[in-house]
């Protein structure tokens, strides 16, 4: 029965997502799956953090979606996030997910009794945080008022340009990563009979978001290559005549 309201619940997630056009058709199926894998597992906080994470990074990339237009050149209405994307965000924590449920699936009263089960609890914990923060800063910092500073040389950058951070994208990482252990605390609590506030984790899980954030700006800073087109006043990520550098070189994309 359990594996039976996975699959179910996890196809009308999936098909929600390509309704509102969070995710492309590849995307909605990688989801899909990873929906399913991560539902069976006996550990509901698994499930609670995924949800967050979706659901709070699908809702935060429409927001101000009009100026984020103005903004980035590949901007997706909904997002549009692709399997490729979605394998990105979530190989890691399904992986981790089906480890755990293989020598834990059903055996523990409480995820956190065992070292090996608390181990792969906290990799799941700071996974979807460092993901979560980075989601989040990308999605609130690129709307800051100001023009963001490149991590590596503190020049300021036009929005959207990869390594550009500011003090609300920074800000926002670490609400990413608090959402995700704010979420984890109250499901262990009640969900995963723990029955103890695990206050542990909402610092974690903040630190967490907030180094996602800037590791990913490190690199984007480094091998990602940013353009500036003087034409559409927005930051490109494609070589002409018109546009000129302002970071990075072209090593990686935003998938790699």
């Amino acid at each position: 029965m359990h594996i039976l309201i996975s699959i179910a619940l996890s196809l009308v997630l999936a098909l929600h997502g390509l309704r509102k056009k969070s995710l492309t058709k590849s995307g909605a199926l990688c989801a899909l799956l990873v929906g399913i894998i991560t539902l069976s597992n006996n550990c509901y906080t698994f499930t609670v953090v995924l949800f967050v994470f979706y659901f709070t990074g699908s809702g935060l990339t429409k927001y101000k979606a009009e100026r984020k237009k103005q903004l980035e050149e590949d901007y997706q209405d909904g997002g549009q996030r692709t399997a490729m994307q979605v394998v990105c965000n979530a190989f890691t924590g399904t992986i981790i997910c089906i480890i755990h449920q293989h020598y834990y699936g059903g055996q523990l009263k409480c995820l956190l009794d065992d070292r090996g089960s608390r181990l792969l609890f906290w990799m799941y914990i700071g996974h979807y945080s460092t993901c979560n923060g980075d989601t989040w800063a990308s999605e609130l910092g690129i709307l800051n008022k100001g023009w963001p500073f490149l991590i590596t040389t503190f020049k300021k950058v036009p929005p959207g340009t990869n390594g550009g951070v500011s003090p609300l994208g920074l800000f926002a990482s670490v609400l990413g990563g608090l959402i995700i252990g704010i979420s984890a605390m109250i499901s262990i609590y009640f969900a995963d009979g723990c029955n103890r506030l695990y206050i542990q984790l909402i610092p974690v899980a903040s630190i967490a978001g907030l180094i996602g954030s800037i590791i990913d700006s490190i690199l984007g800073a480094t091998v990602q290559v940013s353009m500036y087109s003087e034409k559409y006043r927005k930051v490109t990520y494609s070589m002409t005549e018109e546009t000129k550098l302002v970071s990075g070189y072209d090593l990686l994309d935003n998938n790699q």
